[in-house]
């Protein structure tokens, strides 16, 4: 320790004096002496530092805390590494702010992460940790395997940051506006008139004017089906004979939304609301009257004969796992007019299905869009 006394307060001048160049060769000298010496390694770390090597410092800076007891030393270390976070967390700012900046950077929109496969989800982890400055196993409950997670809202413009700092790191994901979603015209479809050539349909649009529409079976780009459940409040009694109401499912309600992609328009179906005894009939006149009269029979027939038609479509039906994260999300769904026409005797809880079926078919009608429109700037 004898030696290295006077070297390091040489090091320490050629550090006051920005003399880095000065600095690094009194490093290689020490390093053939004590290539251990804690205040070696910290200079080492500082050095990379001053030189813009940011990564290599915060590993030294690291690597003295985890293995150095020298009271100094880790106090300086700890001073490196918060250096180091503070100008990281200026830079993060200050794209944030450009991004914000930029049209549309203001107004309130959401991010989706899509799917990894899972054997890039421990990579992938390491990398979302990083960036939301969590530990690995954390960020990695976050990501999804299967479907679409809504994951953010807030700023477009913070959200597009975010994106592009995860596409560095392979992760899939994309940021819609609000505003994307809620311009999307719905059509309440009533009956369906002919199915070929072309599919002819009549319904009410969202002033409740009476439409009809003649749809080119190519131009259904995609279409999406799932489930929203029915409520009722029922008496029941506990252990001591005490009553109270508990919120059952009493039913479901059968969706189907067909996304007219050329024309920016969603048909939406549902079963309670569909006029199966006008129009196309879509079951065999040999039937049974009463099976006729059955909705649930009559919907599954329909979705037959459409899913025949619909076979170059993209159909999307994991509508429950994406509702159950959506959840999470009680101030964006109250932005959300869910256009399902369902008789719900009473607001409770449950009731964020209907805003998160609208919001799960618009999310996926936007980003087709706007997927296509890319794909189209690329060509040209």
């Amino acid at each position: 320790m004898v030696q290295s006394v006077p070297i390091l307060k040489q090091i320490q001048v050629a550090l006051a004096a920005k003399d880095y160049g000065r600095m690094r060769q009194l490093l290689l000298q020490w390093q053939k002496v004590e290539a251990k010496n804690p205040w070696f390694r910290l200079y080492v770390a500082r050095w990379c530092e001053e030189t813009e090597q940011w990564q290599k410092a915060e590993k030294g800076y690291r690597r003295l805390l985890k293995g150095v007891s020298v009271p100094k030393v880790v106090t300086q270390a700890r001073q490196g590494l918060a250096r180091l976070e503070a100008r990281e967390l200026a830079l993060t700012q200050a794209a944030i702010a450009e991004e914000k900046a930029a049209p549309g950077g203001e107004v309130y929109g959401l991010m989706v992460l899509e799917p990894i496969s899972p054997k890039q989800k421990k990579t992938a982890a390491q990398y979302f940790a990083t960036v939301l400055r969590t530990d690995a196993y954390s960020a990695g409950l976050q990501l999804p395997l299967k479907s679409w997670r809504l994951f953010r809202t807030g700023a477009l413009g913070e959200l597009r940051f975010l994106k592009k700092a995860l596409t560095q790191g392979n992760i899939p994901s994309f940021c819609l506006s609000l505003a994307q979603l809620q311009n999307i015209p719905v059509i309440q479809v009533q009956t369906i008139e002919q199915l070929d050539p072309h599919l002819l349909l009549r319904g009410l649009d969202e002033t409740q004017q009476a439409v009809e529409y003649t749809v080119p079976w190519s131009e259904i780009s995609q279409w999406v089906t799932g489930m929203l459940p029915i409520f009722e409040e029922s008496l029941e009694k506990d252990g001591r004979g005490k009553p109270y109401y508990k919120t059952k499912v009493l039913d479901y309600a059968q969706f189907c939304d067909l996304h007219w992609g050329d024309r920016q328009v969603i048909f939406r179906l549902n079963d309670q609301h569909y006029q199966f005894q006008q129009g196309l009939s879509f079951l065999e006149v040999t039937q049974n009257p009463i099976e006729q009269l059955s909705n649930r029979r009559n919907w599954n027939q329909m979705q037959h004969r459409l899913t025949e038609h619909l076979s170059h479509s993209r159909k999307w039906s994991d509508f429950k796992s994406f509702a159950n994260n959506a959840r999470d999300f009680p101030e964006l769904l109250r932005k959300i007019q869910p256009q399902v026409n369902l008789f719900r005797q009473e607001t409770h809880q449950d009731t964020y299905w209907d805003p998160a079926w609208h919001l799960y078919s618009t999310i996926i009608f936007a980003h087709g869009a706007e997927t296509h429109s890319e794909a189209i700037a690329q060509k040209n």
